[in-house]
């Protein structure tokens, strides 16, 4: 077990940890085992001024956020996220907002033999510039339509060569690696966040264009409400009005009541209607 110089020691991180978190308004747990150190440096530098990012054992993190639901409820459903390896976004920032900025941080990797490919892995036809043998022997093996062009291989169209959840050959993975094909996909993955309350991680992927589209949508929409209900403000004042205008102007066509301009327009009625049934009268 272990001893009590070490859980007092223990207890101690975690605690140094709730205070900062305290400090601040949000805090995020992301998964950072989809990353490599390229893409930790990029967030650290991305979110500079945004945001603190901690990396920490997950017993500190949940020890952590534990201590802190009395005061900030909710906030303890995020510890039940710290599983494989994580770091915590902390800030006053909006997790939204530090969402988009962590979505947009990716890289790729080579693919290793042996292990299940997420992916279906192809290669696009073209001038491969590899000699034939070598690695690129695995591809006559696996029947792949290829030609010698000046000493090098072409391939004549697009070749899969390996199906998404298939264990590459050694011979597959070096091929890829001799192409310089990178296939396999890095990312952050956003498990969750609290800003006043508990927001799955799902929830925290937004598209700004999609987003700046609804807020006009909406806009529009609430526009639209405020002048049938007739709700005065500088921006429906005059859509009211105008709206005012063109019934009122409706209705004295209709005879209801005339000015000059409504009368002229009634005249004008009435010689059509007059035209039309003196053609039809002789008929």
């Amino acid at each position: 077990m272990p001893s009590q110089q070490i859980l007092l020691k223990k207890q101690k991180i975690a605690s140094e940890l709730a205070e900062k978190i305290r400090k601040y308004n949000s805090v995020m747990i992301i998964g950072i085992q989809g990353a490599n150190d390229k893409m930790l440096a990029e967030l650290r530098s991305r979110l500079r001024g945004l945001a603190e990012v901690k990396v920490a054992k997950n017993s500190t993190v949940v020890r952590a956020l534990t201590s802190l639901k009395n005061d900030r409820p909710d906030i303890e459903k995020l510890a039940a996220l710290a599983t494989g390896t994580n770091a915590l976004i902390i800030s006053n920032t909006s997790p939204f907002i530090l969402s988009t900025i962590i979505d947009e941080i990716k890289d790729s990797d080579w693919i290793k033999p042996g292990m299940p490919s997420p992916i279906d892995v192809v290669i696009p036809a073209g001038d491969l510039g590899l000699p034939p043998g070598g690695p690129a022997s695995v591809l006559t093996d696996m029947g792949a339509k290829i030609k010698i062009v000046k000493g090098m291989i072409r391939l004549d169209e697009d070749f899969t060569l390996i199906h998404m959840k298939e264990k590459p050959s050694a011979a597959a993975a070096s091929l890829l690696m001799a192409l310089d094909i990178k296939p396999i996909p890095l990312s952050f993955q956003i498990k969750g966040a609290w800003d006043g309350v508990f927001i799955p991680g799902e929830q925290l992927h937004i598209s700004i264009e999609q987003y700046e589209k609804d807020l006009v949508s909406a806009k529009l929409n609430a526009l639209a409400v405020a002048v049938e209900a007739e709700i005065m403000n500088d921006e429906t004042a005059p859509l009211i009005l105008q709206k005012a205008a063109i019934q009122a102007y409706a209705l004295a066509g209709t005879g209801a009541f005339f000015s000059p301009k409504e009368m002229e327009v009634a005249i004008r009625r009435a010689a059509a209607s007059a035209a039309v049934l003196k053609t039809s009268a002789k008929l």
